[in-house]
């Protein structure tokens, strides 16, 4: 089973044990435990620049959904699990002729915590989370790369102590690319070969996000 499967049965079996134990009580009084909020989003930017050369692959701003369900660890503290896709093309400066773009999936998977600060029906809140980021780009024989990658989001909750809310949220992922690196390489009738060496560096995006909370 690949990262993606893995992610998805881990996530799922956290909600439905999240559901097992849900506090009735909990729910009349507002003070609810579990939050998921499925978003749509917006990012932005992210490249890979050549080691040996002016060669560059850039990722196009798109549209971007995911999800994150967090766990109220204390009045103020949740633990968080996020999952967010960027679904885009990256232009390839340098490599072919006419520059084409190649189609390509971007994906974190990341754990971490949220803190939110005092307030009735809004409450702004900052979040932390570290994990992996898969690049996935759609060339014939190509398989995906995985980097460690950390993000950092601020924001406010909409109707915060009800069971329906708002997440509105800005958030900067930042992934350590190891030092020269070989990504996107291909196996075809026994010979490889790779798209680009890159310097050791982070790549940096951002994305700007609004979600509906579901609170239990």
């Amino acid at each position: 089973m690949d990262l993606r499967g893995r992610f998805a049965g881990f996530t799922f079996m956290i909600v439905v044990m999240s559901i097992a134990h849900s506090s009735p009580a909990a729910a009349q009084d507002g003070s609810f435990r579990f939050e998921l909020t499925p978003f749509v989003g917006y990012r932005l930017g992210g490249s890979f620049d050549e080691k040996d050369g002016d060669g560059r692959v850039e990722l196009n701003d798109s549209n971007a959904m995911g999800f994150a369900f967090n766990v109220r660890a204390n009045p103020n503290g949740q633990y968080e699990l996020l999952y967010a896709k960027q679904s885009t093309d990256a232009g390839t400066q340098g490599f072919f002729v006419n520059n084409p773009t190649i189609d390509m999936d971007v994906e974190y998977f990341q754990f971490g915590g949220a803190y939110l600060f005092d307030g009735d029906s809004v409450r702004p809140f900052v979040a932390l989370t570290m994990g992996v980021t898969e690049f996935d780009p759609e060339l014939t024989g190509t398989g995906s790369e995985r980097f460690f990658s950390a993000s950092l989001g601020g924001g406010v909750q909409i109707n915060a102590r009800k069971r329906l809310g708002v997440r509105l949220e800005a958030r900067v992922f930042t992934t350590l690319v190891e030092d020269e690196s070989d990504i996107f390489c291909s196996s075809i009738d026994g010979s490889g070969a790779c798209l680009i060496q890159v310097d050791g560096r982070t790549l940096s995006q951002w994305e700007a996000r609004a979600g509906l909370v579901l609170r239990f």
